[in-house]
Formats: C-alpha cells, sequence, structure tokens
C-alpha cells in the first residue's frame, strides 16, 4: 500500500498501542515534495535509534575515510519545525563539554546562540561556530544547503562575518552565556582565525576559515548532482573528500552505510525493518515482491517497507539500483522517485521528461549554466484560466531577462509536447493552456515548498502553484 487512508488508520493504531503501553509518540512531517505532508509516527525509542544509526554510520566513515579530527558540524535550520532533522536535533540542555567538541552544532539550540541568529542571521552564527571549533567533517543532508551557505558567505561577506567582527571588537557587549559557549568550542588557532576574519574586506576560502576540514558528508543520490557539481568550486575534490550518506526518508531508514578502504556500500539492513523489493515497472502485488537476496545486479527495484510503527507493506515510491552484492545483500544506489508525475488530464507529465527537457534548455541556453535552477509545478487558477504547467526559474535572476524567460518558456513547452504525446494532443486541443513561469529567489523557493530544515529540489512538484503561494514574494511573471 502507499500513503492513504488505510496507512493513516495503521499508524493512528500503532501510536494508540505504543500510548497505551506508556510511550511518549509524536509525529513528524515530510517535506513537501507531496500534495500534503505525510505524519510518521516516532516513539522516543524510535528517536533514539536513528540517532544512534546517526552516530554509528559517522564513526565508522570516519575511521574508513581517515578522518584526522573527530568533530562533525551538522548543518540544519535554527526554527524547529515538525521536521525529523529537528526532532532529531532537539536538546533539553546545554550538552557536555566534551559533547560540543565532537558536535559543536549541538550549542545551537541554547537561547543565547538563537538570541544571535535573531540578531545577526543563522548564516553568521553558522559560520562564527565553525570558525571557533573547527571540526574535521561538515555534514548536510541535502548539498544544496551547503552550497547555498558558502555562496551567500561569498556574496554577502560582510554580513556573514558581522557577529565574528563584533565578537572581536567589542566582547563585553555579550553575554556570559556567549562568552562560556565559545571557551567550550573554541579549538587551536581560532583567536588567530577570528582575528584575521575580522581585518579582512574580502571573502576567504574556507580552507582559511576551517582549516581542519577534511571532508563533507551529504545525499549524493536522485536529483541533487547540479549542487554537488556547484561545490566543487568550494570543496575541489583534490582538497575535500566526498563522504556519500544513508538513503533516509522520514518514513524510515533505507540504507545503512558500509565503509571500506574509502569505499561505501549501502545496505537493507536497519534494526526492526523489514524490507522486500519490487522490480522496477512490475505490478505492485504480493507474488511480486522480492526479498533483499534475490536481487540481481545493475537492476532497479521499488523498495518496500514493513516495521511496527504502522508501516504496512508500505511502497516507498523509492527506485533503487541493485549496483551489485555484499555478502547476500544488495548495494543499493537511489535513483529516483517512482511517483513524480502529475496529470490534468492523462497526460501524466513526469519528473524524468521534465529533467530531460532541462537539460536541453541547459545546452541552447547559456544563461542557465550559472547559478539557475528549474523546476516546474502544476497550476490550477480560479475562473476560466485553463490548467496549465508552470516553469520556474529558481536563483540567478539578475541573468535571465524577461525575453530569455518567454523564449525558454515556450521551448520547453514545445520540448514536453514533442516527448510526451498525450500532452500534446491536450495541448493543440486547448484542454490544457500553455505553459507559464516564475521567477523566484532561493529564499522565496525554500520558503514556498518547505523550511530550511526540510526541501528539496526536485524537476516536479505535484502540489500546486495556488497552494504553494502564501503570500506574494520575489518576481513573478505570468
Amino acid at each position: 500500500m502507499s500513503y492513504d487512508a488505510e496507512l493513516e488508520e495503521h499508524i493512528r493504531g500503532a501510536a494508540a498501542r505504543y500510548s497505551r503501553a506508556g510511550f511518549e509518540t509524536r509525529f513528524a512531517r515530510t517535506s513537501g515534495s507531496t500534495a500534503a505532508p505525510k505524519h510518521i509516527l516516532y516513539t522516543k525509542f524510535r528517536m533514539r535509534s536513528t540517532r544512534w544509526m546517526f552516530i554509528d554510520s559517522f564513526v565508522r566513515a570516519f575511521r574508513a575515510y581517515r578522518v584526522r579530527r573527530k568533530s562533525l558540524y551538522v548543518f540544519s535550520a535554527f526554527e524547529m519545525d515538525h521536521s525529523l532533522t529537528s526532532m532529531l536535533r532537539e536538546e533539553r540542555r546545554l550538552p557536555f563539554y566534551l559533547v560540543t567538541l565532537q558536535a559543536p552544532y549541538r550549542v545551537e539550540r541554547h537561547p543565547a546562540i538563537q538570541d544571535l541568529a535573531s540578531r545577526y542571521g543563522a548564516v553568521a552564527v553558522q559560520l562564527w561556530v565553525l570558525v571557533i571549533s573547527n571540526p574535521g567533517v561538515i555534514y548536510c543532508t541535502n548539498p544544496s544547503t551547503l552550497w547555498l551557505f558558502l555562496q551567500e558567505i561569498a556574496a554577502k561577506w560582510r554580513q556573514s562575518t558581522q557577529l565574528i567582527r563584533d565578537f572581536q571588537i567589542r566582547p563585553e557587549h555579550f553575554s556570559a552565556a556567549v562568552h562560556n559557549i565559545a571557551r567550550r568550542l573554541a579549538s587551536m588557532g581560532s583567536a588567530e582565525r577570528v582575528a584575521c576574519i575580522a581585518v579582512s574586506d574580502e571573502p576567504l576560502s574556507l580552507s582559511d576559515l576551517v582549516p581542519a576540514v577534511q571532508a563533507y558528508m551529504c545525499w549524493t543520490g536522485g536529483y541533487v548532482k547540479p549542487f554537488l557539481n556547484r561545490l566543487q568550486s568550494y570543496l575541489p575534490a583534490n582538497r575535500y573528500q566526498l563522504i556519500p550518506m544513508v538513503s533516509m526518508s522520514t518514513e524510515t531508514i533505507e540504507t545503512v552505510g558500509h565503509y571500506v578502504r574509502n569505499n561505501t556500500q549501502f545496505l537493507p539492513m536497519a534494526s526492526g525493518v523489514l524490507y522486500e523489493f519490487i522490480e522496477e515497472g512490475a505490478r505492485d502485488c504480493p507474488g511480486n515482491l522480492r526479498s533483499a537476496e534475490e536481487l540481481r545486479a545493475m537492476t532497479a527495484y521499488t523498495m518496500v517497507v514493513s516495521d511496527s510503527f504502522g508501516l504496512r507493506r508500505y511502497q516507498t515510491e523509492d527506485v533503487f539500483l541493485c549496483n551489485g552484492h555484499f555478502g547476500k545483500l544488495p548495494d543499493l544506489r537511489f535513483l529516483s522517485r517512482r511517483n513524480l508525475e502529475y496529470s490534468f488530464t492523462g497526460e501524466k507529465l513526469s519528473a524524468e521528461q521534465l529533467s530531460h527537457a532541462f537539460a536541453l534548455l541547459r545546452d541552447e541556453l547559456l544563461e542557465l549554466r550559472g547559478d539557475v535552477f528549474l523546476t516546474c509545478v502544476p497550476s490550477l487558477p480560479l475562473g476560466d484560466l485553463l490548467p496549465h504547467y508552470k516553469l520556474l526559474i529558481v536563483g540567478g535572476c539578475d541573468n535571465v531577462t524577461l525575453e530569455i524567460c518567454d523564449a525558454m518558456v515556450r521551448r520547453c513547452d514545445m520540448l514536453l509536447q514533442e516527448m510526451n504525446v498525450e500532452y500534446g494532443s491536450k495541448r493543440q486541443s486547448g484542454r490544457l493552456g500553455k505553459m507559464g513561469f516564475a521567477r523566484l529567489s532561493f529564499d522565496d523557493f525554500i520558503g514556498r515548498f518547505g523550511t530550511e530544515n526540510q526541501f528539496k529540489f526536485l524537476p516536479l512538484y505535484r502540489r500546486t502553484w495556488e497552494d504553494l503561494v502564501r503570500e506574494p514574494a520575489g518576481v513573478l511573471c505570468e
């Protein structure tokens, strides 16, 4: 079963059983790639198990990749929300001294640090913590988070370093709690780095800001390749190692990392999860289910999971390639979401079609080869206007004129008509309107499509534009 009313009933039933047994129950919400966020059950025990999975993965990765400085910084939003990321980062008090040395990001939930974020902004506080603590590895679930952080430092150097400057020049203006946290985080050479930043009018490189960083860990599957490519300008491969992270959804841990000599394999072996698979293209039915040991190399499968938290043979819709085997277990590489398509009148426009169209547009238009990202959303306007799709241009708006946007959207519409016969016939018959477009900044995109904790940059979103437009923002062009 997919996520529907029947599965929601299973989750509510599991929550009721745990509550009757005296367990604390909470619900994590998924990101906005679906029509409505899913609500997934998490008990205190399940939350602890998920934390330990990450800790175990980090420790083994540090050893396999020979990370010298065993200190980790995790990027996450400062504002709490209902995402699993926020729930995992909750802190009841300032952690112990040794904990903050190994995981300096954990001080960011302290009220004194939250106050700094409200005054200076999240990027300035994150940079301050990074510079003082000098971790060996930085982690972010989505590489776009790290890319946006590094880009903002380069583009807004004075604003991003204002906290560091003030802390260096006017330390008496900061509370005792802030100074106590700074002393906890202080690493060798941190005072010199802070002093150097305070007098620099030009952006410094990451190696100057945080010299101990040896590797960065993030998700590498699915549609994140454009961000991984752009990170190379800040994190060149000859200086920084990329450690791929496991596949993790709000619903479940999908794979566990196995690290051997800088080589990572992703195995379906999370505790308490039953994994089954259906070959891509096969019908969802019990007869087509395969166990992990039965998967064939270089074949794609969707993952089905079952657990005690209400997921009863749940079709995740996540497509994995069996890249080989380690023992009897398959090495799984995430490929895509199976159900990323939308249809007004039977056209079934898919993420794969849009990805191909976007790649062709980038080949044809030089303006799209910079820091510009493309995605698409369905639009169902009120009144007599026809349903249609909107091409969203995110970031780099200064380089993309209205004339280029107009030419781009007409070309994209034509490409989709050639790729998708049903889309073409619906456009010709007038049942679908011509493609529109909108230009958004990265901040506006994140505000509409999720939160800083939880957003994905996908080629297609199934929520309509009208659902996403909360308040007018950015420059919108019909």
